[in-house]
């Protein structure tokens, strides 16, 4: 007779008194680690369906050290999963990641990339022809946007230049071109007319190197009307009435960025050409056209206007009468940082406006002859409703504590009640200088009485030079760079402002970046919230360093601790590395 067969026996569950013995399940009761490492050996989705076996398998694949991740079971959906695993998975940081991608449908996903970017980094050698066949095996018919970055000399010529015309002519989205050296020897034709609503050029042009940039006759009258973003850097335009042909031709533009822009006649010399633009819906302009003479801005969506610092420079603005004419109704931002022309005008009310930004004062030097004074103090007069104030105040490195005793130059700007925000950038090298940078600050505190917030950024002075903004010098550290409090004897530079002629009462906050701890940026702080400043309303104070000094943080808070105990409040470090004294809830300064 046949033997009946015996129901199979289910596993004991390791732990559960119902099944003692050896024949538990031993797997359940390993470590994560462990369990992570056995479940690495299958696919990610397997992986996870282990989650089903019992509470304790639930989350254990987070801890897989290996994440396959393949599309061989899930062809349909694959990204979703993909995306899924990853958001859930344990671990901040994946020790190992494999991903096998078979289905056919993945090998041309690139194809429909809303933002297609080529650059030669990686491919300096065969550019063009990687170039070329990306664009023709680019799936969609119009490229919703192109990013092209070129560096190497080699890859630039009459070919990439060409193709970089016919791929323009294809995009809908935006443009945006960067040519990294100076090596475009020929020039760059755009196409007749565009589709793109947002186009960026950057050429890398100096003053000795010029490639040019050619608008060729447009197509028609609306060859570029979809454009509604416009920015050209350093770049060389012929272009005899520049802003009558883009008033004409880009009817459209809401953001019109000409900066460091050189307009020759075919000769090769600056062209002395006025600017003259008539846009209805232009909302953002910046100008900065080497040699300009006269500019003349007709917008009435017109917000923020910037002059930048190569504009009205030349030799010739000095003898010439340069002359700027605004009519915007609704500007509210204007950031100037070039020379002013001899004559200003604002055809409109400019009470609307709410910021002062781009602003240069020289401390007086007669090499510096070029920005006068006068003309600061008429633009800030004549913008009176104002209430932010961005200025960098650059000093001389060769003035001294006498000289800023017998001239103090600012005497000159008026008092400035509206202004309730305030950033100054002192622009100097600390290494070469002689005098203390109080004085500047304390001359625009006096002038500002309702300020709320202050901001003071000293990174320029660990410059290693005014031009390099990468590159800092510190000073060693020695014993004047610990936390010991200021000695009551220790002399300080002859010429210290009292600081009993700053009422700031309703002063919030006041944050100094790029600060180092030197003995003149201490001396600055304690021109600010020392012993003896008034600041009432005070609720924080922040000061950062530079990325390069985190480990120095902590020195720097042990000697603001030491030289600034704030009643009422507290210093503290924030997760951001920076150096926060915060005002008690109910506690008085």
């Amino acid at each position: 007779m046949a033997e009946r067969s015996q129901p199979i026996k289910r596993c004991a569950v390791a732990g559960n008194p119902r099944f003692p013995g050896g024949g538990g399940d031993r797997i359940s009761g390993l470590a994560n680690d462990l369990l992570g490492h056995i479940l690495s050996f299958l696919p990610a989705v397997e992986a996870v369906r282990s989650s089903a076996l019992s509470r304790r398998w639930r989350r254990a694949w987070t801890h897989t050290p290996d994440l396959k991740i393949s599309d061989e079971l899930h062809q349909d959906g694959f990204l979703d999963l993909a995306r899924a695993v990853l958001a859930q998975y344990g671990a901040p940081d994946i020790p190992s990641l494999n991903v096998t991608i078979s289905c056919r449908r993945w090998r041309r996903a690139w194809t429909h990339t809303p933002d297609l970017k080529i650059s030669d980094e990686l491919h300096q050698d065969g550019f063009l022809d990687l170039a070329r066949a990306v664009l023709a095996q680019y799936g969609a018919p119009d490229i919703p946007s192109l990013n092209v970055t070129i560096s190497c000399r080699s890859n630039l010529g009459p070919a990439t230049a060409a193709w970089l015309r016919d791929a323009m002519a294809g995009v809908v989205g935006s443009i945006c071109v960067n040519i990294d050296r100076y090596s475009l020897d020929q020039q760059l034709v755009l196409p007749r007319s565009l589709q793109a609503k947002a186009m960026s050029l950057n050429l890398s042009a100096n003053f000795h190197y010029k490639p040019l940039l050619i608008f060729p006759e447009p197509a028609g009258a609306a060859a570029f009307e979809r454009l509604a973003e416009l920015s050209l850097s350093n770049v060389s335009l012929q272009i005899d009435g520049l802003g009558e042909f883009l008033s004409s031709f880009f009817p459209q533009l809401r953001k019109l960025h000409l900066r460091n822009v050189y307009n020759v006649t075919r000769k090769g010399v600056l062209n002395e050409r006025p600017l003259i633009l008539h846009m209805d819906m232009l909302e953002d302009l910046e100008v900065g056209i080497y040699q300009l003479m006269l500019l003349q801005v007709v917008a009435a969506r017109l917000r923020l206007l910037t002059v930048s610092c190569h504009s009205f420079q030349s030799m010739a603005a000095l003898t010439t009468d340069t002359m700027v004419t605004i009519s915007a109704p609704r500007l509210e931002v204007i950031s100037w940082s070039s020379r002013f022309p001899k004559q200003l005008n604002f055809l409109t009310d400019v009470r609307c406006v709410r910021r002062l930004a781009g602003l240069l004062v020289y401390w007086p030097d007669i090499s510096r002859i070029e920005y006068s004074l006068p003309d600061l103090v008429h633009f800030i007069q004549t913008c009176s409703g104002a209430d932010q104030l961005d200025v960098s105040v650059d000093i001389p490195h060769g003035r001294n504590p006498s000289m800023l005793a017998k001239e103090d130059f600012i005497e000159c700007i008026p008092c400035l009640p509206n202004i309730r925000t305030l950033s100054l950038t002192i622009v100097t090298i600390l290494r070469k200088l002689q005098c203390p940078i109080g004085p500047s600050v304390f001359s625009f505190l006096r002038r500002c009485p309702n300020l709320t917030l202050l901001h003071i950024d000293l990174s320029t002075l660990h410059q290693l030079t005014r031009q390099d903004r990468y590159n800092h010098v510190f000073p060693d550290d020695d014993d004047k760079t610990g936390a010991a409090k200021p000695c009551q004897g220790r002399e300080l530079d002859p010429w210290k402002p009292p600081k009993d002629q700053v009422q700031l009462v309703s002063l919030r906050k006041i944050r100094i970046s790029g600060f180092f701890g030197t003995d003149p940026e201490m001396e600055l702080a304690d021109l600010l919230f020392g012993v003896g400043a008034t600041l009432p309303a005070l609720e924080r104070i922040s000061i950062s360093s530079f990325a390069q000094l985190s480990g120095r943080v902590d020195m720097i808070a042990l000697k603001m601790k030491a030289w600034f105990p704030l009643a009422g409040g507290h210093w503290e470090i924030s997760p951001l590395e920076e150096i926060i004294w915060t005002k008690n809830v109910d506690g008085l300064l």
